[in-house]
C-alpha cells in the first residue's frame, strides 16, 4: 500500500536523523573531553594561580626553642668568672612542599568515586621566624658586676644569631616528627579538596594523599 510505504521511508528518515543526531552529540561530548585538560594539567594551573611561588603552605606551627653558651668573663682584667647565658623564644615554623616540578607530583582522579590521589614531594621548612617580643635572656654564674653585665648583654646579642642557627636545624629534624608529617598531610588534602571543588565542581569529594617518604604507608582517605 502506498500509504505503508510512506510511513516506512518516513520512520526510516527519522531513525537516520536520530542516529545522526545521537552521534553528533557523542563527537561533541568526545571532543571536548579530548580537549579537556586532564587533572594533572588542572592541578598544575590551580597551583600556579593560587600559589605563584610554587610552594604550599600545609602546616604552620608555633614552637619554643632554646640555645645556650658558657664564656669566660675577666673582671678588672684580674679574675675570670664564668658564665652562661641561656636564650628562649617562641618562633613560627612553616611547612611547604614544592610545587615547581610538575613530574615531581603524581594526581589521579576517579570520577566514579569522586576520590583525588596525591602523591606529593617531601615537605621542606622555611626559616623559622623569631617572635622577637618573647625573647627572654637569662643569666647563671656571673656576679653583678657592671663590666661581667656588659659582657653578658653582648653574649646575649650573639646567642640571638645563634639562637636563628638552632631554630633551622631543629626545624629540619621535625620533618621526620610522624605527628608534624600527619598535620602537614591534612594541610595537603585540605587543598587538595579546594582544588577540587573549584576545578572538578561543587561536591562530596574524598582526598587521599601521601609523600613520596610515605609510599608504603597508604594514608586513609578523609572526605
Amino acid at each position: 500500500m502506498p500509504g505503508s510505504g510512506s510511513r516506512s521511508r518516513k520512520s526510516a528518515f527519522l531513525l537516520a536523523a536520530l542516529f545522526i543526531f545521537v552521534l553528533a552529540i557523542a563527537l561533541v561530548l568526545g571532543l571536548r573531553a579530548a580537549l579537556s585538560p586532564r587533572v594533572e594539567e588542572s592541578w598544575r594551573l590551580y597551583v600556579e594561580r593560587v600559589f605563584p611561588e610554587r610552594r604550599l603552605l600545609v602546616l604552620s606551627s608555633a614552637q619554643r626553642y632554646a640555645a645556650s653558651k658558657e664564656f669566660t668573663a675577666k673582671i678588672l682584667a684580674l679574675v675570670d668568672v664564668r658564665a652562661s647565658v641561656e636564650i628562649e623564644a617562641w618562633a613560627d615554623v612553616f611547612y611547604v612542599v614544592d610545587a615547581s616540578d610538575p613530574k615531581a607530583w603524581e594526581i589521579s582522579w576517579d570520577r566514579k568515586t569522586k576520590v583525588l590521589s596525591i602523591l606529593a614531594p617531601e615537605p621542606t621548612c622555611l626559616p623559622p621566624a623569631v617572635r622577637t617580643e618573647t625573647i627572654e635572656v637569662r643569666s647563671k654564674g656571673a656576679n653583678i658586676v657592671t663590666n661581667t653585665l656588659f659582657r653578658l648583654k653582648a653574649e646575649a646579642v650573639k646567642m640571638q644569631a645563634e639562637l636563628s642557627r638552632d631554630l633551622a636545624d631543629k626545624a629540619r629534624e621535625t620533618l621526620s616528627d610522624p605527628d608534624i608529617r600527619r598535620a602537614a598531610l591534612q594541610g595537603l588534602e585540605g587543598i587538595g579538596r579546594t582544588f577540587s571543588e573549584a576545578v572538578l565542581g561543587k561536591g562530596v569529594y574524598t582526598v587521599s594523599a601521601r609523600f613520596r617518604g610515605d609510599q608504603n604507608s597508604l594514608t586513609q582517605p578523609r572526605p
